[in-house]
């Protein structure tokens, strides 16, 4: 019977499953790593070129043969004549024959090399064959382009053979240079690509008789850099202690176990979970540790399983680690990888069956890391503050426990050093406000994943609130001295511009926060100016610039005049009304009707040099139209003077907590 269908693969499938398999150096170099253990190589030589990678093993190589039949055979299957390497019985990494056509996903050339020993009737010793070639991505291209240009053009690409010495290979093994590379090379040192073939692989060190070198250098378990950092760990079966051995400063070590039933059949996996102490010591450069990885057969198969839940605990910000699931890869069973080989299919039912156990140890590890932060939240805390110490000595009975459940929350919530000592002097100060008002149990009700309870109990506390502003306070005094010093002293008017602007609670104590921006002053000055282009040169003189401050959501346009100078109501009006007239026109154009603004006129000197009540009440109601209004020099140093002194007067009952502000402060600066 005649065939009536068939089926082609094209050549242009190497765009879908190698041009664009990785997005990344390192997980490419995995792939080719990979093929040296399903090779049998005990060492493996990475070396990173300006402009190009080398990587060269001393596994079993292969011939010109294997090259055609293996090699370049995409697709091919070594599993279907072996499930184990000959010599020390690995099993097999690969599966799908394609992870290798990821070097052109980094490299618009590749060259291979490799030398096998061959047996020859009749011949003494041992023989070897060998055998190069390159591949072109370029010319791979134009192959695929005919392909779609000419439907009887040949779909088969040669690549171009090399002459090779016998001797550029020692013994046996293989060799791939990875030239014209399309990644960006600038971060490629030995320590980089180290790091992350560590991370990559569970299988290289002296255990497995399998070593990579990166430049010369060895790859170690200690290049994965992370298990100095780790405070607890829990580690899956008595296999898996040896990841707490290598941890230098943990406090807490724990056996988990480590069989999953699936389907009727359980399966043992290994690994660890940890936790660090601070969540920034999970910040690597570009690389961010706070995951989960997926190992089989001692290869990463998933960057991350962690992100598949929706943990929203503190602690998982903190956690990190390795889990090696072996029977993801089953011969006898489906193959569960997706066709980017970086991660698994999450309908299957073994991927389901491990993302149970690992949320199953998430719940239990919260738990016990909220119990372990707890209970060193205290110790933490004297550590930061050595006051607290002395704090600590001086409470009794129920108030030392709730210090104790305070601090622990504190430990949970952050561990920034920096952070935590203000949030520990805060909470200082908090504490005995409640203990004061006999409502310590206030604080059972934090909890540590939502800070924003915490910290609208601690800031509705009056004497606290007074106590915090404490520092504020008694930094605003030492600025209206500072003001009423220029002015007194008759600076040069830019400098007490400068000074005003810099703290507009002068003017206004509900002015806390300057939000203007460059383009908006930049605006409003120049439309501002633009009315005084008329002016002589000795009226400009007689001037200062105008400024342009945006706070509290209002828009302020300020004008200082000298302490000497004295304006007339008639000039005063003129003058803003060209302010008001201005800015009305800039806003709208910007805002259309949703904004609103004020023009202030600071001065030394009376309007009309008329101090009477009489003629401030009617400058005052003129300029009230125009929302505009004049501030004194004096009347300012006087009001501020006496709005903070004040304050400060009304809060003596504060001041033992004022005193323990003070020492907490100079602990912190210590």
């Amino acid at each position: 019977m005649e065939n009536k269908f068939i089926m082609s693969l094209s050549l242009n499938v190497l765009n879908h499953l190698g041009i664009n398999l990785y997005s990344n150096i390192p997980a490419v170099l995995s792939e080719i790593v990979a093929n040296s253990w399903d090779a049998d190589a005990k060492r493996v030589d990475i070396t990173i070129a300006e402009d190009q990678i080398i990587i060269e093993d001393d596994g079993c190589g292969m011939s010109a043969d294997d090259i055609n039949n293996k090699f370049l055979y995409v697709g091919y299957q070594k599993r279907e004549e072996s499930l184990e390497s000959k010599i020390y019985h690995r099993k097999y990494m690969g599966r799908k024959g394609i992870g290798k056509l990821s070097m052109f996903s980094i490299a618009r050339e590749v060259e291979v090399i490799s030398k096998k020993e061959i047996r020859k009737a009749g011949a003494e010793g041992k023989c070897f064959e060998i055998s190069g070639f390159r591949m072109n991505i370029d010319d791979i291209a134009n192959v695929i382009k005919s392909e779609h240009s000419d439907s009887n053009s040949s779909s088969e690409y040669y690549p171009e053979v090399l002459q090779v010495e016998e001797d550029c290979i020692k013994e046996t093994g293989t060799k791939i240079v990875l030239r014209k590379l399309k990644k960006l090379t600038t971060s490629l040192t030995p320590e980089y690509i180290k790091k992350r073939v560590a991370r990559r692989f569970g299988i290289i060190g002296k255990e497995f008789s399998f070593s990579v070198y990166v430049n010369g250098e060895e790859v170690s378990i200690s290049d994965r850099d992370y298990f100095h950092k780790l405070s607890y760990i829990w580690y899956f079966g008595n296999e898996s202690q040896k990841y707490a051995d290598f941890c230098e400063n943990v406090s807490h070590k724990e056996e988990r176990e480590n069989i999953i039933s699936c389907n009727g059949e359980n399966y043992k996996i290994t690994g660890w979970i940890g936790s660090v102490d601070a969540s920034g010591d999970l910040k690597d450069g570009e690389d961010n540790l706070n995951k989960i990885v997926v190992l089989v057969r001692g290869k990463l198969g998933q960057e991350d399983i962690l992100s598949e839940y929706s943990e929203g605990g503190l602690y998982s910000k903190y956690l990190i680690g390795e889990i090696n699931a072996d029977f993801f890869d089953d011969d006898t069973l489906d193959d569960m990888a997706t066709s980017n080989r970086q991660e698994y299919r999450k309908d299957d039912e073994r991927f389901i069956a491990l993302k149970q156990f690992v949320q199953d140890e998430l719940k239990y590890i919260q738990g016990k890391w909220t119990e372990l932060r707890n209970e060193s939240g205290e110790e933490k805390a004297r550590e930061l503050l050595p006051v607290i110490d002395t704090w600590c000595k001086s409470l009794q009975g129920d108030d030392k426990k709730y210090a104790k459940k305070m601090f622990g929350k504190i430990n949970q919530i952050v561990a920034d050093d920096d952070k935590k000592k203000e949030i520990l002097k805060f909470s200082v100060l908090a504490f005995e406000k409640l203990k004061y008002a006999k409502h310590l149990s206030a604080i059972d009700n934090i909890e540590a994943e939502n800070f924003e309870v915490f910290k609208d109990i601690f800031t509705g506390l009056d004497e606290i609130e007074a106590t915090l502003y404490y520092q504020i306070i008694r930094e605003r005094i030492e600025v209206i001295k500072v003001f009423q010093s220029i002015t007194d002293e008759n600076a040069l008017e830019k400098v007490i511009q400068t000074h005003l602007f810099n703290h507009l609670w002068l003017l206004d104590p509900s002015w806390e926060r300057v939000e203007n921006t460059q383009y908006m002053e930049t605006t409003v000055l120049n439309a501002l100016n633009s009315e005084y282009n008329s002016l002589t040169s000795e009226e400009k003189a007689g001037r200062l610039d105008v400024g342009y401050r945006q706070t509290a959501g209002k828009h302020i346009i300020i004008e200082l005049k000298r302490a000497d100078r004295i304006v007339t109501t008639s000039e005063m009006i003129k003058q803003v009304k060209k302010y008001h007239d201005a800015l009305n026109k800039v806003l709208s154009a910007i805002y259309q009707t949703n904004y609103s603004f004020e023009i202030l006129f600071v001065l030394g000197r009376p309007i009309d040099n008329n101090d009477s009540i009489e003629n401030r009440e009617l400058v005052a109601n003129i300029l009230k139209p125009m929302n505009a209004r004049v501030v004194y020099y004096q009347e300012l140093i006087e009001n501020a003077y006496k709005a903070y002194n004040e304050y400060i007067a009304a809060n003596k009952q504060s001041q033992p907590l004022i005193d323990m502000f003070s020492q907490l402060e100079s602990s912190m600066d210590d």
